[in-house]
């Protein structure tokens, strides 16, 4: 029965955002320009003192903190392929009894690309391979992933767009199956983002975020986690900064097993070019 209900958890955005599809804007899920770009960097702070147990319930733990600065940048190679990379760095805290602990260290370097494979029913439809190479181990990973380890994710990006009472919006889908090594299983992510643009130079961003274990970690259990994000990102004024913009927003785990319980504040630099 849990495990139906997991199921229908990562099924339902996706069917919300199928329902609410509704071409104009544009979004992660569409190549950019040859010779142009965009770079993203986020800060966020992670705050969690529950976790979700091996049923689901939520249990109390030690108080852990993350705070991650991650930028972010994608390129239009051509008129079909858009570079990706990422880059993070992170610094946690755990504190337990009266007794802290706390590292700070480069986490993951990721490279790919977004592969357009063309438009049906008005969905762009792309192929997104993703390599990332692992530099540190963070707590709140519940594969106990280690330095060095690699994953490599496939993915499918499903994007479309109109105009709905003059505001334009759009959504992106991604489903993605994430191979990794040493022995940690494998992963599949569907995600869901809906985003609606109701002036110039704004932007609200609704996610549904979804991964699940396709096998059992080193400890014997397998793992899920499902999150909901917003945020709104607007742009400054062309003649102070231009191609800039500001992000705020905060994601929060709703449901999960194995998997740490808490809530993500974003704040985030978007720069095109």
């Amino acid at each position: 029965m849990r495990r139906f209900l997991s199921c229908r958890m990562t099924v339902l955005p996706g069917a919300l955002a199928m329902s609410l599809w509704t071409s104009g804007a544009q979004a992660g899920g569409w190549p950019l320009e040859p010779g142009t770009g965009e770079v993203i960097v986020s800060l966020t702070r992670l705050s969690a003192d529950e976790r979700f147990g091996p049923d689901g319930t939520k249990r109390r733990t030690s108080r852990y903190t993350k705070l991650e600065v991650s930028p972010y940048a994608e390129y239009g190679a051509t008129t079909w392929l858009t570079l990706i990379g990422e880059a993070a760095w992170a610094r946690q805290k755990t504190e337990f009894f009266g007794t802290e602990h706390s590292d700070e260290d480069f986490t993951r370097l990721k490279a790919g690309g977004r592969i357009s494979l063309g438009d049906w029913q008005k969905t762009r439809f792309s192929f997104q391979p993703i390599a990332t190479l692992n530099l540190a181990a963070t707590s709140d990973d519940p594969s106990a992933t280690r330095s060095g380890d690699i994953d490599l994710e496939l993915g499918l990006v499903l994007a479309r767009s109109d105009t709905v009472w003059n505001v334009e919006m759009f959504s992106v889908q991604e489903i993605a199956w994430n191979y990794r090594d040493r022995g940690r299983p494998a992963e599949a992510r569907a995600d869901v983002t809906l985003g609606a643009k109701p002036w110039a130079g704004a932007m609200l961003l609704l996610k549904s975020l979804n991964t699940t274990a396709l096998g059992s970690a080193a400890g014997g259990a397998p793992y899920r986690a499902n999150k909901l994000a917003v945020s709104f990102v607007h742009a400054l004024p062309e003649e102070l900064a231009p191609g800039i913009s500001l992000e705020a927003g905060m994601e929060r785990t709703i449901a999960g097993q194995n998997t740490v319980h808490g809530t993500t504040w974003r704040l985030g630099l978007w720069h095109r070019f």
